[in-house]
């Protein structure tokens, strides 16, 4: 990868990338036994196993994100290896944000388990108990969508906004029901792509409530360093706060509060950042970068190349 005049950033994806075989390009990893072998300590059992046991487990939270940011640490590995350009900035979506702050050595990777164990439990168990669902929506704008989630609302439905990944693309949240009107009258749209995701519950929304609550108390006793690399908050669009205990407050906001992902990427390019590299998972942040900058490039490491976006 060749350096141009402006900054490099690293973006971490989130567990709604997730796939049954994301880890197979992994296995043969020096380190890939290391670090399984720290996740299956804090579970208490194999989780690949247990996934080939029961192939829906893998639509867990807790699964989805645990696996999520093992092949993102294992990607970075690589890429870290490959003495590439050094990053200057970290971004990741979702659960990918707690692989940012790892990145940034604010914690070592045990720590990043243990925390991501914490939160995907808690919504797990409020997915249980409150059950919810999400859509993805791509094509119509931000202003038709608003006020179908509006009047919804105000019938009385839970319906969110949980993602606003890019230019015409974003997910909702809420009860199942919610979900199933919006998606009715979001097809009068006629948008490219409308589907219900594959996931447990309604992420990033008010309904995991008290998810936040318990995942609040369990952040009261951790503690961990200030980033050594600036890294994106996706709670607000712009840098995470130095002070622990404000990233705190937001790590908690973020459980119930909207991924506000273009937001971020806007803030890094105005930053200077003019290349950005997806590490992990995937490619879908790089599909979102191609409409949030047009002039910036977006490339996805898999380990041996750099696939760049297109349109």
């Amino acid at each position: 990868m060749e350096s141009g005049a402006g900054k490099l950033a690293l973006l971490f994806p989130g567990q709604g990338a997730h796939a049954p075989k994301m880890l197979d390009g992994y296995f043969a990893d020096k380190s890939f036994d290391d670090y399984y072998g720290v996740i299956v300590d804090e579970l208490g059992y194999a989780p690949l196993e247990a996934v080939e046991k029961n192939p829906e487990s893998f639509n867990s939270h807790l699964l989805s994100s645990l696996f999520t940011i093992l092949a993102s640490k294992l990607s970075l590995e690589r890429f870290l290896k490959a003495g590439l350009e050094k990053p200057e900035y970290f971004a990741g979506y979702s659960v990918g944000q707690f692989m940012a702050m790892h990145a940034a050595s604010c914690f070592d990777f045990p720590f990043l388990v243990k925390l991501t164990n914490a939160r995907s439990t808690f919504l797990d168990e409020c997915a249980q108990s409150t059950p919810g669902a999400m859509l993805a929506i791509v094509g119509p704008a931000l202003p038709d969508i608003e006020p179908v989630i509006t009047a919804l609302q105000q019938a009385g439905e839970e319906i969110f906004i949980s993602n606003i990944n890019c230019l015409g693309q974003y997910s909702l949240a809420g009860s199942k029901q919610a979900v199933k009107l919006a998606m009715e009258k979001l097809a009068e749209f006629s948008p490219k792509r409308l589907q219900e995701l594959p996931v447990a519950g309604a992420w990033h929304c008010p309904l995991v409530a008290a998810a936040g609550q318990k995942f609040s108390a369990y952040l009261e006793s951790c503690d961990w360093k200030a980033p050594l690399v600036p890294v994106i908050n996706n709670v607000t669009g712009e840098l995470l706060p130095i002070e622990i205990t404000a990233q705190k407050k937001e790590l908690v906001s973020h459980v119930t509060s909207a991924v506000q992902w273009s937001a971020g990427v806007k803030t890094l390019v105005n930053l200077g950042c003019d290349r950005f590299v997806e590490v992990g998972y995937g490619n879908v942040l790089t599909k979102f970068g191609f409409f949030i900058d047009r002039h910036a490039e977006f490339s996805a490491y898999c380990g041996d190349e750099l696939a760049k976006a297109k349109s």
